[in-house]
């Protein structure tokens, strides 16, 4: 048996493995008395069959693909067990130039994770100060508690810009009424955009009592295909007329939603806030000014699927975000008029930078020698003990390596970009 090891042109490895006859035919062997049970020969019981029986029925290369796979498995740990000098990033594509009466040859080429060249990552004097809070930042944010707190009330008027109609609708298409096209005490906002077309607009001047048709065309890009492009007719009728009225900004509103008496008071702790998430945003700009100076300066030609994958991740992600709302990718294009196919490729540069900086993150992190240590993990786990009632020891014991390895990582990723930052200013 011969191996050998080399790196290729386009910076991957290759694995070359040569078997003489008696090695490839003692695979075959192995492969045929762990897999013989899996084959009916007639005359035969279940897994009693002869080798030869069983590939005359089936074909002499019945047991080729496992003993390949087997073979090849066995070396390939051997290689990375002994080997530090690469890590793999995908599995590799195996191809078999030979196989005759001498033997086996079994070729394959490992992709791998790229050398990284690192730039500078410290002494970058990279600025960012905290947006000051002012006192008119502090009413924008009472306004807006004070319109979470409105009333609706109904007012004996005509509909307008602004108020909401409570409404019946009935929707029909080519005089037959379809599914999902009808409500009882709907509140709608007027003006708010969220009907097709005019619907929205056709009801102002109506009053509480008034019913109307309303004919709208549904867009061309409309999510249900049987109605894109077509003509509708509604049959409303307006149930009221409804006004949002807003509670008075004082200390009343301030003690109902706060835990505050007074609204100085409640005012302070607001800017206290702001404050705080202000500070939080400049932290964050910092580390992604740090983070984008960082993949400026480092050499790495990133391979394909690395991208690929991120990408992957990055769609997924977006998937399951879109899934909550009650939505798809494949709606999601629709309403921005274009196709999951060029939301993924405008993505592909995110997916790039983002595998860019995982990368030089990791050389980071291995040129400083970060590491985590028990304490640390025991720290972070212990506000998860306690909501449990359990001890860290106890609560420990129930998450897997899994979760155990990803609680390792968020540590070592808050302590890289603190040290960063600190290393940075």
């Amino acid at each position: 048996m011969k191996k050998e090891l080399k790196r290729l042109e386009n910076k991957n490895m290759q694995l070359t493995i040569e078997l003489d006859k008696a090695e490839w035919e003692a695979l075959v062997d192995e492969s045929y008395n762990k897999n013989k049970g899996k084959y009916k020969v007639e005359g035969f019981r279940a897994g009693k069959a002869p080798r030869k029986m069983i590939e005359k029925v089936y074909g002499t290369e019945i047991f080729y693909e496992d003993a390949i796979t087997e073979g090849f498995n066995r070396h390939y740990v051997e290689i990375l067990d002994s080997d530090k000098s690469f890590e793999p990033i995908d599995g590799p594509e195996i191809t078999i130039p030979k196989l005759d009466d001498t033997g086996i040859t079994i070729v394959a080429e490992i992709p791998v994770k790229p050398e990284v060249k690192l730039g500078a990552y410290k002494g970058l004097k990279i600025t960012t100060e905290a947006r000051e809070i002012t006192d008119a930042d502090v009413e924008e944010e009472l306004k807006r508690v004070q319109a979470q707190n409105a009333r609706l009330v109904e007012v004996e008027k005509a509909v307008e810009n602004g108020d909401i109609a409570n409404i019946d609708f009935k929707g029909s298409v080519d005089g037959k009424y379809f599914e999902g096209g009808e409500a009882q005490g709907f509140d709608l906002n007027i003006g708010s955009h969220s009907f097709i077309d005019t619907f929205e607009d056709q009801l102002v001047g109506l009053k509480a009592g008034d019913e109307k048709d309303v004919l709208v065309t549904f867009p061309a890009e409309y999510q249900a295909q049987e109605l894109a492009g077509k003509k509708a007719k509604f049959e409303v009728k307006v149930n009221a007329v409804k006004q949002k009225e807003l509670p008075e900004i004082n200390d009343e509103l301030a003690s109902n939603v706060s835990e505050f008496e007074t609204l100085a008071e409640y005012k302070a702790h607001i800017k206290e806030h702001l404050a705080e998430h202000a500070a939080e945003d400049a932290k964050v700009q910092t580390e992604n000014k740090i983070l984008d100076k960082i993949v400026e300066t480092t050499e790495v030609e990133v391979p394909e699927i690395m991208v690929t994958r991120e990408l992957d991740a990055i769609m997924q992600d977006m998937e399951y975000r879109l899934m909550y709302q009650g939505a798809n990718l494949e709606m999601y294009a629709q309403y921005l008029n274009t196709t999951v196919e060029k939301l993924r490729e405008e993505r592909k540069a995110d997916a790039l930078k983002s595998v860019k900086i995982r990368l030089a993150l990791q050389e980071i992190m291995k040129a400083e020698k970060f590491d985590v240590s028990d304490k640390e993990v025991d720290e972070y786990v212990e506000k998860f003990a306690q909501r449990m009632g359990k001890t860290v020891e106890e609560y420990k014991k129930v998450l897997n390596d899994e979760r155990l390895n990803h609680i390792k990582n968020e540590i070592l990723m808050k302590n890289l970009l603190t040290f960063l930052v600190d290393n940075n200013k």
